[in-house]
C-alpha cells in the first residue's frame, strides 16, 4: 500500500512532464499494533469498513482499451494553432492500450490521417502520459487502501466523527482520513523523497451495495520534491465491461501546464485477484 501510494505520486507527476525510469522496491513492513488509546475502534472492523466503503476492482488484472483524445480542446487550452495537415494527422491517430496491473502498459499507434515528422517524440509523450495515468489508476482507484488490520500503526478518532488511520513502513508514513461512513477522503504522505497529499471525491453508485457504495470521481494530488511543487487534478467516470466498472472518460489537469481529456472505448478486461 505505501509503495503504491508513493509510486503513484512520484511516477504520475514525472511521467506527465518527462520520462522517468526505475522501480521502487516494496519496503519491509515495520508496523505495530494500534496504540492503547484507540482500542475503542476494532482495527479489523475499521479496516474492513474502509475497504467496503467504495468501489475498487481488486479482481481486475488487465484493461485493454482504445483511447481517443480531445485534441482541439488540448491545443486550444495551450493557445497553439497547428497547421491543418498536422492537426489532421493527430486527429486521425488511433491509440490502443493494454494495461496490466504492476506492469508498464503497452501502447500502440495507427496514423490513419497521415504521419508527423516527429511522431516518435509524440508517441513517447503519450506513452509516458498513459503510463502515469495507469500508475494512479491501479494504485489508487483499482486497489484497496488497506489490505488488513496489521498495516495500522495508530487509529485516531476525531471530534467530527471522522477517524485518522496511520500506516508506516521504514521511512514512509501515510495518514488516511476517513469520514463518518469510513470512506477515505484525504491522504498525506511523508518520506525522505517527497511529501504529498491527495483529496478524493466520490460519485454514488447507481445501485449501492457493500464494496460499491460509491466510486472515486475526482482526485486532487499535490507533491513536493525539494523546492518543486506539482498539483494534479484527475477526474473520471465509468462504464461497465463484463462484471467490472472501468474508466469511460478521464480528464486531468496539470495546474499551470495543460489539461487532457480522454475517452476509453472498445474495452476488454482480464481477471486475477491481487496477491497481498
Amino acid at each position: 500500500m505505501l509503495r503504491l501510494l508513493l509510486i503513484s505520486l512520484l511516477v504520475f507527476g514525472a511521467n506527465l512532464l518527462a520520462a522517468q525510469e526505475g522501480a521502487i522496491t516494496s519496503p519491509k513492513s515495520e508496523t505495530t499494533a494500534p496504540s492503547a488509546g484507540t482500542l475503542a475502534y476494532d482495527p479489523a472492523k475499521l479496516a474492513a469498513a474502509i475497504r467496503d466503503s467504495y468501489y475498487h476492482p481488486d479482481a481486475l488484472s488487465g484493461l485493454d482499451c482504445s483511447i481517443s483524445v480531445d485534441w482541439p480542446a488540448f491545443f486550444g487550452a495551450l493557445k497553439l494553432n497547428l497547421a491543418a495537415d498536422r492537426l489532421k494527422a493527430i486527429q486521425g491517430l488511433k491509440i490502443r492500450s493494454q494495461a496490466a496491473r504492476d506492469t508498464k502498459p503497452e501502447v500502440t499507434f495507427e496514423w490513419t490521417g497521415g504521419s508527423l515528422d516527429n511522431k516518435e517524440q509524440f508517441e513517447d509523450g503519450l506513452r509516458q502520459t498513459l503510463g502515469g495515468f495507469y500508475q494512479v489508476y491501479w494504485s489508487m482507484v483499482a486497489s484497496s487502501p488497506i489490505s488488513n488490520a496489521a498495516e495500522l500503526s495508530k487509529i485516531e478518532p476525531l471530534p467530527s466523527g471522522e477517524v485518522k488511520v496511520y500506516i508506516s513502513s521504514q521511512n514512509v508514513k501515510v495518514v488516511i482520513t476517513a469520514d463518518k461512513e469510513r470512506t477515505p477522503t484525504h491522504y498525506t504522505l511523508d518520506s525522505p523523497a517527497m511529501n504529498g497529499a491527495i483529496d478524493l471525491q466520490y460519485a454514488a453508485s447507481p445501485h449501492p451495495v457493500p464494496g460499491d457504495l460509491r466510486r472515486i470521481s475526482r482526485m486532487d494530488m499535490s507533491e513536493q520534491i525539494g523546492n518543486s511543487t506539482m498539483n494534479v487534478k484527475l477526474s473520471l467516470d465509468y462504464q461497465t465491461v463484463e462484471s467490472f466498472y472501468v474508466p469511460r472518460h478521464v480528464s486531468y489537469d496539470i495546474v499551470g501546464a495543460y489539461s487532457l481529456s480522454m475517452d476509453f472505448s472498445g474495452c476488454s478486461v482480464s481477471k486475477g485477484a491481487i496477491v497481498h
